[in-house]
């Protein structure tokens, strides 16, 4: 494997792709080429419905439970060996291009890569800094600002984080990701052709699918004709909107087919960036040594089982993700498809196997080149707190009890017959995903299958 590089794609959901069901050809020049070179994963889940505990199982081979120093930290313990830590110490030159302002290297996200560069500052590889203004509105941080500037010891470093501040609302990183995409694409060719004589490892986190829904000119409009009234409101939310739908009042299905056509012209978009890339890898005489993973970290939801977004749920649209795999060289085992069951974090003893790495590969990982099967995947949502406090800042009397939850804390076990069985304190449903896809017909759970749950837990505390 001269060249591994893996495009995270931020909240794709499987269901919008047309691998996984959906009518509408969301990948019109990706879907050829996908069919033609790679492996397509039919049953692939991700660890978590959200994007740190996602990202650490990702990194580490573990579940989130196992692997994050408590329910609401967001750091990467340094002590764990990471995926970069993998290809580094197996002579590779590891590169990270994250635009997902979560996974900086505040937290730890760049241990193991020789450059980690971060899209949404001005110069990615510098160090981000956070200046804790505090504050209810502007002017209080305006105020606090100055404070800092008069009687800071590091006027030098101040002025950075201000720039860096600044960078980011008048690009307007969060509210419009296609700036941030093509940055990270140009910026991964860049790398591509300095290091093409050099074994290398690349990890690319894009944006595109995740809230705000903004597409570009290019591919706005293609599923959905522009709507005055949506789009005023949608603004009006100002990136509150799942709290909005939850606390205040749940959108129109009208209002969530919209956001979900818009986000599926998101899609087009990657589409369009992901087959330009593999282009420019074949006019450099570069793909057949490359290997490829185009995957997610979670999904999201526009009104299945009454959710939006990746709040509160476990639900199929949130935690099935699409998994695409493409090996370097004439590998027999690309262009197939794979029903087993697999996870995000897989891709850890997969590449441990392929490297010849010293390091054991964990049982909450398989490697994806053996003919091994899980009889069961797990998914986590550890932490709602984030979403519960986001809800309160709505309407301070808001209760996850309204919505059918009893805890802060979910899971969902899928077994490899399609049962499926979520479990959220003492409320337990269970699906049968052969028969019932869309999670409607929730029937009691027998006595054998909770007895095996509680099993699955223990082993992997």
């Amino acid at each position: 494997m001269e060249k591994v590089i893996v495009i995270l794609c931020d909240t794709l959901r499987a269901k919008s792709l047309p691998h996984y069901g959906n009518e509408r050809n969301t990948l019109p020049q990706l879907a050829r080429i996908i069919e033609e070179d790679f492996i397509v994963y039919k049953r692939a889940y991700a660890p978590s419905p959200w994007t740190i505990p996602s990202h650490l199982s990702l990194f580490t081979g573990l579940y989130p439970s196992q692997v994050m120093e408590n329910r609401t930290s967001f750091r990467l313990n340094p002590n764990f060996i990471t995926l970069a830590d993998l290809f580094k110490d197996s002579g590779y030159k590891t590169v990270a291009l994250i635009a997902n302002g979560f996974l900086s290297d505040r937290f730890g996200y760049n241990k193991g890569f020789d450059r980690f560069l971060q899209l949404w500052l001005p110069e990615p590889g510098e160090k981000e800094i956070v200046l804790g203004l505090g504050g209810s509105n502007d002017f209080e941080k305006l105020f606090k600002l100055v404070q800092l500037i008069i009687m800071g010891d590091n006027k030098k470093t101040i002025f950075k984080g201000v720039r860096q501040r600044m960078y980011r609302r008048l690009r307007k990183i969060f509210k419009d990701a296609t700036y941030s995409t093509n940055r990270a694409m140009n910026l991964l060719k860049q790398h591509i052709l300095e290091n093409s004589a050099q074994r290398l490892f690349c990890f690319v986190n894009l944006m595109q699918t995740h809230e705000i829904y903004n597409p570009p000119p290019l591919t706005r409009n293609k599923f959905i004709r522009y709507n005055a009234k949506y789009e005023d409101y949608y603004k009006k939310l100002s990136g509150t909107s799942a709290a909005h739908h939850y606390a205040v009042e749940p959108f129109s299905k009208e209002f969530l087919e919209y956001l979900k056509l818009r986000y599926e012209e998101e899609i087009l978009y990657l589409d369009i960036v992901i087959s330009d890339f593999i282009q420019f890898l074949k006019k450099n005489n570069l793909y057949d040594e490359s290997t490829i993973i185009i995957t997610s970290d979670h999904g999201e939801q526009f009104g299945e089982n009454g959710r939006f977004a990746h709040s509160f749920s476990v639900y199929e649209p949130v935690i099935r993700i699409p998994l695409y795999i493409k090996w370097g060289g004439n590998s027999e085992k690309n262009s197939k498809v794979d029903d087993r069951l697999v996870m995000l974090q897989d891709l850890y003893s997969t590449f441990i196997t392929l490297l010849n790495h010293y390091q054991p590969c964990p049982e909450s990982s398989i490697d994806l080149t053996s003919s091994n099967r899980r009889p069961w995947i797990l998914s986590q949502f550890p932490d709602m707190s984030h979403n519960i406090k986001s809800c309160q800042k709505k309407r301070q009397t808001f209760s996850i009890k309204e919505i059918g939850l009893d805890g802060d804390n979910l899971t969902a076990c899928v077994f490899d017959d399609w049962i499926k069985i979520i479990e959220n304190g003492s409320k337990v449903l269970c699906y049968d995903l052969k028969n019932d896809s869309d999670e409607k017909k929730p029937y009691p759970v027998s006595v054998e299958r909770i007895k095996t749950l509680e099993k699955i837990k223990t082993l992997i505390q």
